[in-house]
């Protein structure tokens, strides 16, 4: 069957124009959505005397107060479990991630939306698609698919694509690669290291 090369021709097409316009909106409204929904973001903004509204061009971006990760773990501190930056209510939360910690400090619990995860699933797409996945593939997934977000997004943009997605969850190595030839899988999804290791 023939495809677009394109996941989204509509969006990945758009003269550079319209494309610039349609960033620059997307990121008014974020950064309008984040000082009225957190009260991070609020006394952030404030502190650096910066309004949404101020976003007139895309060099503007160097305008807004970015959060770095120490001003986020001192706000888990100060209010457990995820601090005073969450943009709604935590019941309307449908997962809960972890970041990775691999730079050896403590993880960052996260919460996301059904929103929130339509649009991780969504970006993945133009990625996997962009790799070359399509929905006749098979995909195999090698990480343990515990509350480290990994590769949870690129999982469900693979069924969103119409992909088969096999989990490998936590199987030895040996198992995986079974798995992964038994099922025939077409493309397989893991860090680069551990993709050198299953091909060793």
């Amino acid at each position: 069957m023939a495809y677009s090369e394109f996941w989204n021709p509509k969006n990945e097409t758009l003269p550079r124009e319209q494309l610039q316009a349609l960033q620059l909106l997307k990121l008014r409204r974020l950064c309008e959505w984040a000082y009225a929904t957190t009260p991070f973001h609020q006394r952030k903004f404030d502190a650096a005397g910066f309004k949404p509204e101020q976003l007139k061009t895309l060099d503007d971006v160097h305008r807004i107060p970015f959060m770095t990760r120490e001003e986020w773990m001192e706000s888990l501190l100060e209010k457990p479990l995820f601090g005073d930056i969450l943009a709604t209510d935590q019941k309307n939360a449908i997962r809960y991630h972890l970041t990775s910690g691999t730079t050896g400090r403590t993880p960052i619990r996260v919460l996301d939306s059904m929103k929130d995860w339509d649009w991780i699933a969504e970006m993945w797409c133009y990625g996997m698609w962009g790799f070359g996945v399509r929905p006749e593939d098979i995909v195999y997934f090698a990480f343990g698919y515990g509350s480290f977000i990994g590769f949870w997004g690129a999982h469900y943009a693979c069924e969103k694509m119409g992909a088969l997605v096999i989990p490998g969850g936590a199987q030895t190595t040996e198992a995986r690669i079974n798995q992964i030839i038994e099922m025939g899988a077409t493309t397989v999804c893991s860090t680069p290291t551990y993709a050198l290791h299953l091909w060793q």
